[in-house]
């Protein structure tokens, strides 16, 4: 797919921020709403004025080219990096040391965390300029090129997976866990981090701007699946659920969101305490 732009005025994703803002807080605490009300005029008032009159250019990659772009600068700060990791290591700390993939493993994150705590591990992205960062990150790593729905990894030859950050670019779930099923040994686990569908039902991309965004924002779109979709997924090939976890927005991700530093308020009545991330930990079950 070739990159298709569109582009984004700043002032209509103000007026956004603030109407998801008032429909949090208009019922149950409409005081504390007002304001907001107040900013939406000034906001229309001055739609023509900077920075409500700033045109931001959106482009829109498929899930390879997007990721090919942003291998060399994934690493940075990233928000959704900075809430998920402690979770995803403590759940690596807890598993014993054994044979484990690291499924889209983009640059290594969570391959070099695996292999710190004693696994051997397999690695697989579909990016190659990812793999090419995770190979120099992470030398004592298998890293292979495949898809999630079809693994270069042979049947029951694994003991843990991760996946982290991934599942939000998939079509369906279903084929995923099915091949997550094939490659787990009986007992194994699978441990897997994703977008949560309130984030991504309220605008959040896979984005990786310079960091003057008015040069504009390349992106991949991230899909909503919603929780009950996991699960049914999860059932359908018999998958347990062992543990779910839902990261919310922070005062520390809250600072990264383009509203933050125009509309500090509305920005934190919209998105503060919202689901960002899912986070599970599965097992597939050994016989009885």
């Amino acid at each position: 797919m070739s990159p298709d732009t569109d582009t984004l005025i700043a002032g209509e994703y103000f007026l956004a921020v603030e109407g998801y803002a008032m429909i949090r807080y208009c019922l149950t605490d409409p005081s504390a709403a007002r304001p907001r009300l107040d900013e939406i005029r000034q906001i229309i008032a001055r739609f023509e004025e900077f920075p409500n009159s700033l045109a931001i250019p959106l482009t829109e990659h498929a899930v390879e080219d997007g990721y090919t772009g942003w291998a060399p600068r994934y690493d940075r700060p990233n928000p959704a990096i900075e809430l998920e990791e402690p979770f995803a290591r403590d759940m690596i700390a807890a598993a014993p040391p054994g044979d484990a993939l690291d499924a889209a493993c983009g640059t290594g994150r969570h391959a070099a965390t695996l292999v710190e705590f004693g696994h051997r591990v397999v690695g697989v992205d579909t990016t190659e300029a990812m793999l090419a960062v995770a190979r120099e990150k992470v030398p004592a790593a298998d890293f292979r090129s495949g898809r999630l729905e079809r693994l270069p990894v042979e049947d029951e030859s694994v003991d843990l997976i991760t996946c982290a950050l991934a599942l939000t670019h998939v079509e369906r779930l279903e084929p995923v866990m099915r091949e997550f099923v094939r490659v787990l040994r009986p007992g194994g686990q699978a441990i897997l981090t994703d977008i949560h569908p309130v984030a991504t039902m309220t605008g959040t991309i896979a984005a990786f701007p310079d960091r003057d965004i008015t040069h504009g924002i390349p992106y991949v779109r991230n899909l909503t699946h919603q929780i009950g979709e996991y699960i049914a997924a999860f059932l359908d090939v018999g998958l347990s659920i062992v543990a779910c976890a839902e990261p919310c927005v922070t005062e520390s991700v809250l600072q990264v969101f383009p509203s933050y530093t125009v509309l500090p308020d509305a920005t934190r009545q919209a998105f503060l305490n919202t689901p960002y991330l899912l986070i599970w930990r599965l097992e597939r079950p050994a016989p009885a």
